[in-house]
């Protein structure tokens, strides 16, 4: 997972996202998203750490979507509009990390979803993205 969250950083630096991270805050507080200033704050120290790479990926998602909010946004994985659209990107982010050195009868929404800590609402975003690489 570490080498993800790595690859997602650079991702991030490399498209001019100002990050922040930070260990210091509550497990509880969610990573944030400054979409006007392009600016990410993200709490590695997330209760679910199978959620750290997703969390990341979707406030990544916010700014590569062109989200505008005069607020931060949270990391709440949830099915509002703008919030869905994060995770939709996030997913498609995620999934050539899921893929890489799997057998094709190997790979399974379910499995990409656990790994991940992607509920189960998603998992119709999961199918049709994994879809997507013919599997």
């Amino acid at each position: 997972m570490d080498r993800i969250i790595t690859d997602l950083l650079n991702y991030a630096m490399d498209h001019n996202i100002n990050l922040m991270i930070t260990r210091e805050l509550s497990p509880y507080t969610p990573s944030a998203v400054d979409t006007q200033r392009r600016s990410i704050v993200f709490n590695a120290n997330w209760h679910n750490e199978k959620q750290l790479a997703f969390s990341l990926a979707h406030e990544i998602g916010h700014i590569l979507n062109g989200d505008s909010s005069i607020e931060p946004l949270y990391f709440t994985p949830n099915k509002a509009k703008l919030e869905h659209g994060a995770n939709a990107l996030a997913i498609k982010m995620l999934i050539p990390f899921y893929l890489e050195d799997k057998e094709k009868s190997h790979i399974k929404a379910y499995d990409f979803m656990e790994g991940f800590g992607i509920p189960a609402y998603l998992e119709d975003v999961v199918i049709d993205e994994l879809n997507e690489y013919n599997i």
